[in-house]
């Protein structure tokens, strides 16, 4: 696998970097190609009076032509050129290369037809500045500068030889030495180009893998988040009952209710000030099934878990679908009622243990029993006129002392919290209460009523 990815980044590199080749081969051919007609139609004029005007016109129209041919195919690169085919342009371009080269070069023959060598050097110094501008253009692919570069200057430095007096055969060498070293250059230039195509590739394909790895991140990030929300909410949740469980009340909904009472009880001197029996809290009620021990002992655990999930049915059948019920653990529950009075709490738990009572609930071999259940309960702001004297920690401590209560005196009960000093308005002493429960209870300033 490793071997297999090495030579497809490999395959692509060399990809990348042909096709960019030919991409700004053809960007600067369409800008260099007028330099080819200005040249061509500065060498009709200065020759003007020197070559048969003939061949001069022949060969200025044929070279106008040709660059108009290399045109449209340059605009049909534009709009057809497809990766999969940049070899097949290559070669087109690479043909279009020749025939310019052959067709400016073959200015060189104008040499025979004059023996003035202002004339001579002019031209030759014409054909070395189109070598020199194709050095500029071309070097980005070595073959298409050697076919048009040997064909614009060798054909003119050929006739020079050839026609062998010592000025122009020290014109031709001096020209061969200057062709080299354009070549050395164009050598030098053209690797350059490629070490640079290649790092441009490599470091667009390290980005691009950073960028792939980024994303891959971010959707495992949201993975992990999504299965994160799933895994609270499933530790927040009675799997039996599907009720909330402990986790649930002390996390999310203890915190929360610590806050909204203060926004639901008005301060004594606030701005909209109430009466205590115009304001709404909150009512805690805890229950407990009495003897469910037996209900295990007597029909097994699985008639045990059978009653602890219709009997949370019947909870749920009694309060409000926005009252939170929590199952604490084992055949223990909390009920959180938001927004409701003090004097419907009483009713209400009364209602639950009704409800309870005269339901039957089914076991293993489709047997019926009846069971009961103990409740203690407890309306939160505790202290009428100053609600925050008391913490929701002392608020449970309370309703559990309560239940607690109901199960010493028979079970089957309802027991209510209450506090001798609730209309108290003396901070110390409602702080004295709170500081150490245990003592109020034994001084009767909590009450447990039923």
């Amino acid at each position: 696998m490793g071997t297999d990815n090495s030579m497809a980044v490999e395959s692509g590199r060399k990809t990348y970097v042909e096709v960019e080749r030919t991409n700004i081969l053809v960007k600067n051919l369409s800008t260099s190609m007028p330099s080819s007609l200005v040249n061509s139609i500065i060498l009709v004029i200065v020759l003007w009076n020197v070559i048969p005007r003939s061949y001069l016109g022949i060969w200025c129209l044929t070279n106008i032509f040709f660059v108009l041919v290399r045109y449209i195919m340059i605009g049909y690169y534009r709009r057809g050129f497809q990766q999969d085919n940049y070899l097949l342009w290559q070669w087109v371009l690479l043909l279009s290369f020749i025939i310019a080269g052959l067709l400016f070069g073959s200015a060189g023959l104008f040499f025979i037809n004059t023996d003035q060598l202002a004339y001579m050097v002019f031209l030759y110094f014409v054909m070395g500045g189109m070598v020199a501008g194709s050095l500029g253009s071309y070097h980005n692919n070595l073959a298409m500068f050697f076919s048009y570069s040997t064909m614009v200057f060798l054909i003119p430095t050929a006739v020079l030889f050839t026609l062998g007096t010592d000025m122009t055969t020290s014109m031709a060498i001096l020209g061969l030495i200057f062709f080299v070293i354009m070549s050395i250059n164009a050598k030098r230039m053209n690797t350059d180009l490629r070490i640079f195509l290649v790092l441009r590739y490599d470091n667009n394909l390290l980005v691009e893998q950073f960028n792939q790895e980024k994303l891959n991140t971010e959707k495992l990030n949201q993975k992990l988040v999504m299965k994160n929300n799933e895994l609270k909410k499933i530790s927040r949740i009675d799997p039996l009952t599907g009720l909330k469980n402990r986790h649930y009340l002390f996390d999310i909904l203890k915190p929360k209710v610590e806050n909204e009472i203060y926004s639901l009880w008005m301060k004594k001197n606030g701005s909209n000030k109430r009466e205590p029996s115009d304001l709404s809290g909150y009512g805690v009620i805890s229950i407990d099934i009495d003897h469910f021990k037996k209900v295990n002992d007597n029909y097994g655990h699985d008639s045990g878990d059978m009653v602890l999930k219709q009997f949370s049915a019947r909870l749920c059948e009694t309060v409000r679908q926005d009252d939170v019920i929590v199952r604490i653990g084992g055949e223990e529950f909390i009920i959180i009622l938001k927004d409701t009075r003090e004097s419907h709490l009483s009713t209400l738990a009364e209602k639950i243990r009704l409800h309870v009572e005269n339901s039957t609930f089914k076991v293993t071999d489709n047997r019926e029993i009846s069971i009961t259940c103990s409740l203690g309960f407890i309306y939160y702001p505790f202290f009428k006129h100053h609600p925050g004297n008391i913490r929701i920690d002392h608020i449970f401590y309370l309703v559990d002392k309560a239940l607690y209560v109901a199960k010493e005196n028979g079970r089957n009960l309802v027991v209510k919290v209450a506090c001798s000093e609730g209309d108290s308005r003396d901070i110390p002493l409602l702080e004295s209460i709170t500081q150490d429960l245990g003592k109020a209870i034994d001084a009767r300033q909590i009450l447990f009523e039923f």
